[in-house]
């Protein structure tokens, strides 16, 4: 798409495609965590609802991008109206308080899982379905004032079909979703405590009471809701710990994603594998069904086996060099085939796999992993207040990110002093020395710290309503 535009020079694009990808997080940092403070005071619900309605507006205007500036605006748009992302982790700690950990690990695998198959789908739209007049002439070329449209507007075919995607989960969510806000729940029951005292208060008026007339204190039963705790208050020094080495994480994940697509695209002499978009888009939906493969069979065994802590330290040590190998897939042209042939792709693609495959298994452990300690150590009234702090963490690094990497793509490649040997690599080095900040935080974790604490407030709070509740009944007979 930008490359259409025709703004920039070849080796310049990677400048513009960060700006895009880059004021998505930007805009998400403004918002995110009011959209999670939100979250905490008026229920998940609703504000899940607002974001899916702010996603199909925003991805349907991108759609219809014609400048730059259009294109920009409306993902910033995008960032600024959708805070899901926290909020939703702050739903499935919500709904597996009282699981146990290979239990509460599965549900929170079903988010990057969710991702995943995105990755499957999303690469496939917008490589299959981009200039569709083009790609597909004998099925777009004769519909009249629909090819016009879509030869004036060539990516709007895969935008409004992910558009309507999310709007089939819209339609679901207000039909099927509900609300897990742990104070929604609890105001619900204080109503219904007060409407039984009301009850028994009328029944005292009326002459018919047989409990004791002279005990008129307040029923402890009915127990004051308090707001949740401000954000301050909830940012302990473990709190702030895994939200750091989240933000860091989410700065070398977002400088992968945006790095992968312009190095696979980029031609030969730039450093690049020279593929068509299509065949990113395949190499994207490998990654996602890797990704798919890994939640569902690797990631709760290797959970019970190694412990949240030590898992998430392991994935971030191995991804050191799993960038740096990135950088020898070029050098695979220069392999045979079976046939004696060189400058195939056959054993490019073989490397490929191997090192999508080890990167997507290492970030999806070390994502699920991370966001597990993270809602294990904030308190139950402000999860969506911390997840969306970390959120807003991760946002930064994430307008970061694809700046960062799209101007030191540029560089690097412009830069013809230096052998091209050495100009192919200078972006996977510094993405591996991203990976040992990133190693380095999570080795100052304390395990110890970062076991649920949710499922006790849960507790302490069922006891304290049962004897209250135990109280009254002996109080009144």
């Amino acid at each position: 798409m930008v490359r259409d535009f025709d703004i920039a020079k070849e080796e310049d694009i990677g400048y513009y495609i960060g700006f895009i990808t880059a004021s998505f997080a930007l805009s998400q940092l403004l918002t995110g965590i009011h959209w999670g403070i939100l979250s905490d005071r008026i229920g998940r619900r609703p504000v899940i609802l607002c974001g899916m309605i702010g996603t199909i507006i925003s991805i349907t205007l991108f759609g219809l991008s014609k400048s730059y500036i259009w294109a920009l605006l409306s993902r910033s748009l995008c960032g600024l109206l959708n805070g899901n992302v926290g909020v939703l982790k702050s739903m499935v700690a919500e709904l597996t308080l009282s699981a146990p950990p290979d239990q509460r690990t599965r549900a929170f695998s079903l988010l990057p899982l969710m991702y995943g198959l995105g990755c499957i789908i999303g690469p496939l739209l917008g490589g299959f379905l981009s200039n569709p007049v083009t790609t597909y002439p004998a099925l777009f070329g004769n519909l009249g004032s629909l090819t016009d449209f879509l030869l004036i507007y060539p990516y709007f075919l895969p935008c409004f079909i992910s558009a309507s995607i999310c709007g089939v989960g819209f339609i679901f969510g207000v039909l099927f979703l509900e609300e897990t806000l742990g104070g929604v729940q609890l105001q619900e029951k204080k109503q219904q405590q007060e409407e039984r005292q009301r009850l028994l208060d009328q029944t005292d008026e009326d002459g018919y009471n047989t409990f004791d007339q002279g005990n008129n204190e307040e029923d402890p039963s009915i127990k004051k809701i308090d707001p949740p705790p401000t954000l301050k208050e909830a940012l302990t020094p473990t709190v702030w710990a895994i939200s750091i080495s989240y933000a860091i994480y989410a700065y070398q994940v977002v400088y992968y994603d945006e790095l992968f697509p312009i190095w696979t695209a980029s031609k030969r002499s730039f450093g690049g594998l020279g593929f068509a978009s299509n065949e990113i888009g395949t190499a994207l939906a490998i990654s996602g069904c890797t990704t798919l493969v890994t939640q569902i069979f690797i990631l709760p065994a290797m959970v019970r086996r190694f412990g949240l802590v030590r898992l998430y330290r392991s994935t971030l040590f191995i991804l050191i060099f799993v960038y740096l190998s990135h950088g020898l897939v070029r050098l695979l042209y220069d392999v045979p085939d079976w046939e004696g042939h060189t400058d195939t792709k056959y054993w490019v693609w073989v490397g490929l796999f191997i090192v999508l495959m080890m990167k997507t298994m290492c970030q999806t452990i070390g994502f699920t992993s991370c966001t597990l300690l993270i809602n294990n150590c904030a308190p139950l009234r402000s999860l969506g207040a911390i997840n969306g702090f970390s959120q807003c963490c991760a946002s930064l690094m994430r307008a970061l990110g694809p700046a960062t990497c799209g101007i030191l793509w540029s560089q690097s490649i412009s830069a013809t002093w230096l052998p091209l040997s050495v100009r192919a690599y200078i972006n996977w080095i510094f993405l591996s020395g991203i990976a040992v900040a990133t190693f380095y935080t999570s080795q100052r974790l304390d395990a110890s710290k970062y076991e649920t604490v949710q499922a006790d407030e849960v507790v302490d709070y069922a006891d304290d309503d049962s004897r209250c509740s135990d109280e009254t009944v002996a109080r009144r007979v």
